[in-house]
Parts: C-alpha cells; sequence; structure tokens
C-alpha cells in the first residue's frame, strides 16, 4: 500500500526544549498512552490461559496492574475517548470538519494541561492514530484550546493498527516526545464484524505492537529508563450471556465496564492494585507523572501504583586537604523525578554532619543538603554517607573524599594606630583583609614598580594597611619556618615568615643580591636586624634573584 498523504495537526510552537538550569538534574520523563479500542477484559489481562495478550501478561509481571480498572460511564468509544483524554465525563459537542460530523471536547485534554504548564511544543505532544477525515477534537476552552492541542499524526490510507504502529515507530523515533498517545482501533472492528478468530487476532496483533513498543523503548537512548507506558481500553463487550456477547458493547454489564490497566516504567511499582479505579482517574495519573495539572478532571491519581525517582547532582563530594580539627562545609542536591513524595533518611559518621538528615521531597522537585566535616586525624580521608529512601534501589551514597593535614597555629602580632607595613605570617586560606584585619580603613598596597591596591593579601608580599586604632591581631594558618621569596632589581616590599628571622641569617641567591639595609615602619623608616611575623620590610636588590628566610635558631621553643 503506498501511503500519499502526512498529517501532522498543530496548532503553535514553542522552543522544543527548555530547561531550567537549575532543575539539570531532573530525570527528564516520557509517557505513552495506548488505547486499544474495544478489548473485552476476559480477553487480555483477564485471560488466564494468556493466549491472546501474551506480551501484555509478561510485561504485566514487570510492571503494574489494576485488578478492577472500569469505564464508570457510557460504555462506547465516542464518549470514553473523550473521557479519556478529559479526566471527566462532560459530554464532548458536535462539530463539522471538511463537510464531515465530529465532535469537540468540552472541557481541557491531558494534551492541554501539559503543554499550557510545562510550556512544551506541539511535537513534545502527539496523537498517533488511523486516518480520519474528521478526527475528534480537543477543546476549545478559553484558558487552553488550540493553542495547546497535540500534533495530529495521521497518514492518508493508514487504517490497520500495524500501519498505525509503523507511523508511530518513525514518529516517536523523529521527535522523541514526553507525551504521547497511540490509538488502536483494530480490535472494535473486529469485534462488532462478529468472527471470534478476527477479533481475537486484531487482540494478538494489538498485544504483540505493545510488545514492541516496549522494546523500542527499551532500545532507544532517550526513551530508556525514563520512559512510563501505560495501555488501557476505552471500554469492554458484553458478557457471553448479555445480548449478542462480544459483538457488541455499550451497557453496563461487567463486560462492558471492566477495562484492563497495566502500567510499566520507571514511574511505577510493581504489583497488582486491588483499589478499584476508573476512567476519569488516568488523566491525573498522566499528570502525576509529568508534572501537570489536569485542572477540570473529576478524577485523582492513582497515587498507590507511583514512585518516587531520585537523582543527585554530584556522586562525590571531595573537599580537598583540610586541616585538622577545622570545619569545611560542602552541598549536595537530591531530585525528585517521579510521581510520588521521595523519603530520605541519611546517615554519617559522627565528623560528618548532614543537614538536614531526614526529609521529603515532592514529587518534582528538589532539596539541598550541606555536608559540614570536621576531621578528628590526620591522613587521607576516603568514606561514605548513606542514603536510605523509597525509591526502588532503597540505598544510595555519595562518597566524601578529603586529605586531613596536621592542625592550624595561632600568631599574635600587633599594629599601630595608623599606617603600618604588614604581611600575612602564616599561610592561610582566609587571605581577604576582612577576614584577618578588622580595625582597617583601607585598602591595602602592594609595590611593584609602582603601588596596587588590593582586598586580598598573598603571603610574602609586603602591604601598607591603615588602621584606626592600635589592636593585636589573630592569625590562624599552617607556619612557615623557612621560604624562599623573588626579588626585583631595586627596592622590593617583602613579607617573612612564621618565626622571627635575624638579618644576619639571611641568605640569597645571587649572593650579595641586597645592597642596602632592611628597613622597617613606625611612624618613620627605620633599619632592623630582626624580621618580625605579620610585619613587612624594604629591601633593595642590586639584580633579580631570592632571598632565602630560615627560622632564627635562637627564638627555637626547648
Amino acid at each position: 500500500m503506498k501511503c500519499t498523504k502526512k498529517i501532522y495537526m498543530s496548532i503553535s510552537l514553542f522552543t522544543l526544549f527548555n530547561f531550567n538550569n537549575s532543575y539539570s538534574q531532573f530525570i527528564e520523563q516520557h509517557l505513552i498512552l495506548v488505547i486499544i479500542d474495544g478489548a473485552r477484559y476476559s480477553e487480555t489481562l483477564g485471560d488466564t490461559m494468556k493466549q491472546y495478550a501474551p506480551r501484555m501478561h509478561e510485561l504485566a509481571l514487570q510492571g503494574a496492574v489494576i485488578d478492577t480498572f472500569i469505564n464508570d460511564s457510557l460504555t462506547y468509544t465516542s464518549r470514553a475517548i473523550p473521557a479519556i483524554w478529559c479526566g471527566s465525563w462532560k459530554a464532548p459537542r458536535d462539530t463539522v470538519i471538511n463537510g464531515n460530523s465530529t465532535q469537540y471536547a468540552t472541557v481541557p485534554t491531558f494534551w492541554e494541561y501539559f503543554r499550557k504548564d510545562r510550556n512544551k511544543d506541539s511535537t513534545d505532544a502527539l496523537y498517533i492514530t488511523k486516518y480520519f477525515s474528521a478526527p475528534w477534537l480537543p477543546s476549545f476552552h478559553q484558558n487552553y484550546g488550540p493553542s495547546y492541542w497535540p500534533m495530529f499524526v495521521m497518514q492518508d490510507l493508514v487504517w490497520s493498527d500495524l500501519y498505525v504502529w509503523n507511523l508511530a515507530k518513525n514518529t516517536l523515533n523523529n521527535f522523541h516526545p514526553k507525551f504521547s498517545v497511540l490509538y488502536l482501533a483494530d480490535v472494535d472492528a473486529a469485534g462488532h464484524s462478529g468472527n471470534w478468530d478476527n477479533y481475537t487476532r486484531k487482540i494478538k496483533i494489538a498485544d504483540s505492537i505493545v510488545g514492541m513498543l516496549w522494546n523500542f523503548i527499551q532500545a532507544d537512548s532517550i526513551f530508556k529508563d525514563r520512559t512510563t507506558m501505560i495501555v488501557t481500553n476505552d471500554h469492554g463487550r458484553h458478557l457471553d450471556t448479555v445480548s449478542n456477547g462480544f459483538v457488541s458493547h455499550g451497557d453496563g454489564c461487567w463486560g462492558c465496564r471492566r477495562i484492563q490497566f497495566l502500567a510499566i516504567g520507571p514511574n511505577v511499582k510493581k504489583g497488582v492494585s486491588i483499589i478499584k479505579r476508573k476512567i476519569p482517574d488516568l488523566a491525573p495519573t498522566i499528570g502525576a507523572i509529568l508534572n501537570f495539572n489536569p485542572l477540570y478532571s473529576t478524577g485523582t491519581a492513582i497515587n498507590e501504583i507511583l514512585k518516587p525517582i531520585l537523582s543527585f547532582d554530584k556522586e562525590i563530594i571531595n573537599f580537598g586537604n583540610i586541616h585538622l580539627n577545622l570545619t569545611k562545609t560542602d552541598s549536595f542536591k537530591i531530585y525528585n523525578s517521579g510521581a510520588a513524595n521521595l523519603n530520605i533518611n541519611i546517615n554519617s559518621l559522627d565528623h560528618i554532619i548532614i543537614n538536614p538528615s531526614t526529609a521529603q521531597i515532592q514529587p518534582h522537585t528538589f532539596r539541598n543538603f550541606t555536608v559540614q566535616f570536621t576531621p578528628t586525624d590526620t591522613g587521607s580521608v576516603d568514606t561514605f554517607i548513606l542514603i536510605n529512601h523509597n525509591d526502588e534501589k532503597q540505598i544510595d551514597t555519595i562518597y566524601i573524599k578529603a586529605k586531613v593535614l596536621p592542625g592550624l597555629d595561632t600568631l599574635l602580632f600587633k599594629v599601630n594606630k595608623g599606617w603600618n607595613l604588614i604581611s600575612l605570617p602564616l599561610k592561610t586560606e582566609k587571605s581577604h583583609i576582612d577576614s584577618i584585619f578588622t580595625n582597617h580603613s583601607s585598602k591595602a598596597f602592594k609595590y611593584s614598580n609602582g603601588y596596587q591596591s588590593s582586598d586580598t593579601l598573598e603571603y610574602g608580599i609586603g602591604y601598607w594597611l591603615k588602621f584606626n586604632d592600635s589592636t593585636v591581631v589573630q592569625a590562624i594558618g599552617e607556619s612557615v619556618s623557612c621560604d624562599t621569596i623573588n626579588l626585583l632589581s631595586g627596592w622590593n616590599l617583602i613579607g617573612t615568615i612564621s618565626h622571627p628571622v635575624l638579618r644576619s641569617q639571611i641568605s640569597t641567591i645571587p649572593e650579595n643580591l641586597v645592597s642596602s639595609k632592611i628597613y622597617s615602619y613606625n611612624q618613620l623608616y627605620f633599619p632592623i636586624d630582626t624580621l618580625y611575623p605579620g610585619k613587612a620590610y624594604w629591601i633593595k636588590a642590586n639584580t633579580d634573584g631570592k632571598i632565602i628566610l630560615r627560622k632564627n635558631e635562637l627564638y627555637r621553643k626547648n
């Protein structure tokens, strides 16, 4: 059969991908709803012999089944299909398209809710079906309507379910939509024919399509592990003891009312639910999975089969170098991309504090957790925090790494009111002048062929800094007993090490590099014999070179 025309019926376009960067760790969810028109429950999941729907029986073992899922109102297609779309039995209205009578929904459909709430393009919301010259239409609701309709994917001369499957496979591969509805119509038509073999053969074909669709999802890198598939019917058929049996439908007998519900994918728990559910519950359930609100639906989400989906923004927290008994803080996020609350309980070692340690994360949201690490021993740290939760895996870990160095030293030195020559007496991670000097009244100025202002201090460099009053400064950091400082030809403003250094014990590369006395400042310049921690000094070099400062042995503690 040659296909001559494709119809992609859509109304308006938005950006195909519209991710907020702060949500980049969410696992974007996809959903495909398969509607098999007019299959009786006794020939689908209710068939204990599994002769007509073997693939769906296999998938049922991996997914969720609702034992009693019903059409709770009108058991014929023109009313039940819109009820699935809308989550409501509110009656459609008649209209005419291309000279053909049809109907449109009077409340918004799940496609309209999805596209508006999620700001999605029509290529993310598909209705894949056989060819209709006048298809049933979504709503013209003033707050939703044609701007949010799905893309109708139909192809001229495509009438059978297998042709619809081929159309679906190509379209899903091209667009990878977030929300698709696949409508298979052959079973109902075959049932009305009165030929039992033809009716059951069409069920077998629909069953194979469901199996091929799931295999396709698992083989696709975008859909795999991100796609929930739901398979249901719009109505069943008469019981064999009612009217002409499987041939017709439309009343309130149990055969017409009871339909199947099969869901499989990352959003659903495995197992059979015995809670009675109905057609209007489909739209809220899909809304819970895809994160939209079906405002006018009369149903409720089938929460008993839904589960959370956990993901992190990081798997390892590396604190790097940290000194003994100091504290470092980092954080991580836990995302819930699923349709049910995610319950978190975190266990860790005593010196690792997690805040909060317990939390409940709502669907499609995230929570930030802080990690406070205070090491109690030196050496390499390679441990983890244990995260217990109600996602399928139940337990996850985030690894904690660090290198713990010996504890830091504290050093006190005095500064005078007014301008001072100062330097960092210890190596410290906190080098902003505000974190060390609380009483200063100027920026710091270093010298390199002219003065340069700075808000941060660098170890080994000397600075001018002005203070409001005389005070004692406390510096905390890593003590240095020997260091080499680069000098440029001419005058240099240098810092010093964490211990006093005698002028006579200073060595240089090359020898005789220093061509001046070493000067300090206190209201005026004066030459010095000893360099003290926290101070800075002027020194003149006759060429580029290095000065080597060592701890003065006379000041060594016994």
